[in-house]
């Protein structure tokens, strides 16, 4: 079959068409430094990076509750740490004021401070972050202990999942820390103590040991459950900071170009481009071609 002018002209056409749509497309990857810049370009590598966007988003979302949690038990475990060393105080008062050779005047003045004291543990289990009651479980909205020391929270704990099927609590109860729903009530030990003080009785100072020493346990144990729910969260921080990190990889694998594949690319294209038109520009014009070559 013979080869017609008209024929070569409308293949050279085509030809250059086709080397300036693949130079276009060679100088956006270039630009943009993405092989896929659309569902279009690779329907299966585009469908894949949105599952990676997904993966990412997940993780960011673990990263910033977990940080936000974190917070919020760094600022609890500050308030525990204050009524540890507060504590300590307490018992000091204690053994002294059990001592049979303490005067009433002594026993007195340890009583004025057990009620400073006792003034002091209210403010710290009424603490707050970020305008919010901590030690009140799901009640963030009032303060856990009111003035004659009563527990008015919730026992119930805000967790969050940091896995599938994986909660932490993110908050202490300030119930089991200071008493109120278990353990022993730090409040009315130290009425009961400052009472005693006032009275001048040794023996039943004496006999408040145990219980005061009871609080210190249930503040050390409140602060060991926060460190456990803290590192649960940095580890979960972690983990989801490698997810992230991951996902970002993979969606750079599917939708990225290689830089110096796409400039050899580009390079390509516009020496194809190139020949194209010099191609075209050695046909004679459409009008003085003739209909049987």
């Amino acid at each position: 079959m013979r080869v017609s002018d008209s024929m070569f002209t409308d293949l050279a056409t085509t030809n250059l068409t086709a080397r300036r749509a693949e130079t276009y497309e060679a100088q956006r990857v270039a630009q943009t430094g993405l092989r896929v810049g659309k569902p279009s370009d690779d329907p299966v590598a585009a469908a894949s990076a949105r599952s990676t966007r997904s993966t990412e988003r997940r993780a960011e979302t673990v990263m910033k509750t977990s940080g936000e949690a974190l917070d919020r038990l760094n600022a609890v475990d500050g308030a525990l740490n204050d009524v540890a060393t507060m504590w300590g105080r307490v018992q000091e008062i204690a053994v002294q004021g059990a001592n049979d050779h303490l005067s009433p005047d002594d026993r007195n003045s340890l009583a004025v401070e057990v009620s400073v004291l006792r003034s002091q543990l209210l403010s710290l289990s009424n603490t707050r972050f970020e305008g919010e009651y901590v030690f009140g479980g799901l009640a963030v909205d009032r303060p856990p202990y009111d003035a004659t020391g009563a527990f008015n929270g919730e026992s119930t704990l805000r967790e969050l999942e940091i896995g599938p099927g994986v909660r932490v609590s993110t908050q202490i109860s300030g119930g089991d820390a200071f008493g109120g729903t278990s353990g022993v009530n730090a409040f009315a030990a130290l009425d009961q103590l400052e009472a005693s003080l006032r009275a001048n009785d040794g023996p039943a100072v004496h006999s408040m040991l145990d219980d005061i020493s009871s609080v210190a346990s249930q503040v050390a144990d409140a602060r060991a459950a926060g460190g456990a729910a803290q590192q649960g969260l940095i580890q979960a921080q972690a983990a989801a900071a490698r997810l992230r990190d991951e996902a970002i990889r993979r969606r750079a694998d599917l939708t990225e170009a290689d830089p110096v594949e796409a400039f050899t690319e580009l390079v390509r294209a516009q020496g194809a481009l190139r020949d194209a038109l010099s191609i075209a520009q050695q046909l004679p014009p459409p009008s003085l071609l003739g209909s049987g070559g």
